[in-house]
C-alpha cells in the first residue's frame, strides 16, 4: 500500500467531491499526477477506495466518485463561523486563518457557497447577531419575547424554546403564552425583537421540542424538487405568515400559492397542522395525502385498542 498516494487521494476526495460534484477515474488519476504521485491504474484506485473505506471514509459512485461523508457538514461549519463572528474583539488575522482551516473540512465548492452566503448575510442584516443574542438570552432567562415578522403589521408575544439551524437558515422554535403547541419561524423573517420582563410560565418537556425539531428538520432537508399548487380556503395574514415559514420558494397567487416540496410523510405531516385551511390542487397527490391520513387513523385506532 502506497501511504502517500492514499493520503493525497483522501485530500482530493475531500476537496473536490461532494454529492453535487463527482470525479471520474481519469480525473482522479490526473489530479494525483499533478500532486507528483506516480501513475496508477483503475484497479489500484479501487484497492485504494477499499482502504479508505476500512479507514472510515466512504467513497460512493453515482455517475462519478465522491466522498459521501465529510468530517463536518456545511451547516456545522456555518454554525461555528457564525459563533466566531459573534465574538467581539477577535483578531481579524487569527479569525481569517481559523476560517480557512474550517473550510478545509468541506469541498472547495461548498466553501465557495459558504463564503458567498457569509458575505450576503453580513451585508443583508447588521442587526442579525444582536437579535440572535437576544433570543438566546430570553431562552436562558425564560422570558417572553415580543417579535414582529416581515409583512405582518402586528407584533406577537411568544415563549422562545430553542434555536436550531437547518438548510442554511436559523429557526426559532416557540409557543404562545398558555399554550403547549409548538411552532417555528425562520429567523430572518423576524424584523424586530424585544425581551419582555414577563416570565414564560409554561413548562414544555424538552423531548417534545426535540421531536418537533426532528420532524421539521426532515422536511427542511428533503429534496424539494416538485412544484405543487395549493388553494387557500380561509385566507388570513397569519396563515400567509405561517406558510412563508413552512414552505420554501413560495409564490402567492390570486386564490392560493405554489411551493416546491418533497412528497413524503414529513410533508403530509406538515399539512395536517393546517387542517382544512389549504387544499392540494393536484388530485393524485391529494389521494396520497388521504392514504397517509387513513394510515395515521388506523395506527391510532390500534394504539387505543391496545391501551384499553
Amino acid at each position: 500500500m502506497n501511504k502517500k498516494r492514499i493520503i493525497q487521494l483522501l485530500k482530493i476526495m475531500q476537496s473536490y467531491t461532494d454529492m453535487d460534484h463527482k470525479l471520474s477515474i481519469k480525473e482522479i488519476l490526473s489530479l494525483l499526477e499533478k500532486q507528483g504521485i506516480p501513475s496508477a491504474d483503475r484497479k489500484t484506485l479501487y484497492d485504494d477506495f477499499k482502504t479508505l473505506d476500512e479507514m472510515g471514509y466512504d467513497v460512493e459512485y453515482d455517475e462519478g466518485y465522491y466522498l459521501s461523508e465529510a468530517p463536518f457538514s456545511v451547516s456545522e461549519v456555518k454554525i461555528i463561523i457564525d459563533s466566531l463572528d459573534s465574538l467581539k474583539n477577535l483578531d481579524e488575522t487569527f479569525l481569517s486563518r481559523l476560517k480557512e482551516k474550517l473550510y478545509s473540512f468541506i469541498s472547495v465548492y461548498e466553501a465557495e457557497d459558504l463564503i458567498r452566503l457569509e458575505y450576503q448575510s453580513r451585508h443583508k442584516d447588521l442587526h442579525f447577531i444582536n437579535r440572535l443574542e437576544d433570543s438566546l438570552e430570553a431562552i436562558r432567562k425564560n422570558c417572553l419575547l415580543r417579535i414582529q415578522r416581515a409583512k405582518k403589521a402586528k407584533s406577537e408575544d411568544i415563549g422562545p424554546l430553542f434555536l436550531h439551524r437547518e438548510n442554511d437558515y436559523y429557526y426559532l422554535y416557540y409557543h404562545y403564552p398558555q399554550s403547549e403547541k409548538i411552532y417555528h419561524v425562520r429567523f430572518d423573517n423576524i424584523v424586530s425583537m424585544q425581551i419582555l420582563e414577563e416570565k414564560d410560565l409554561i413548562d414544555i418537556p424538552v423531548q417534545k421540542v426535540i421531536a418537533h425539531i426532528e420532524e421539521s428538520s426532515s422536511a427542511f432537508h428533503s429534496f424539494e424538487n416538485q412544484t405543487l399548487l395549493f388553494e387557500i380556503i380561509e385566507d388570513s395574514e397569519y396563515l400567509r405568515s405561517r406558510l412563508q415559514d413552512d414552505f420554501s420558494n413560495i409564490i402567492f397567487t390570486k386564490n392560493g400559492f405554489s411551493a416546491r416540496v418533497s412528497i413524503s410523510d414529513a410533508f403530509f405531516s406538515k399539512l395536517t397542522s393546517y387542517a382544512d385551511k389549504i387544499k392540494i390542487s393536484d388530485p393524485k397527490i391529494a389521494e396520497r395525502y388521504i392514504e397517509y391520513l387513513e394510515k395515521i387513523i388506523t395506527r391510532n385506532s390500534q394504539v387505543n385498542r391496545n391501551n384499553q
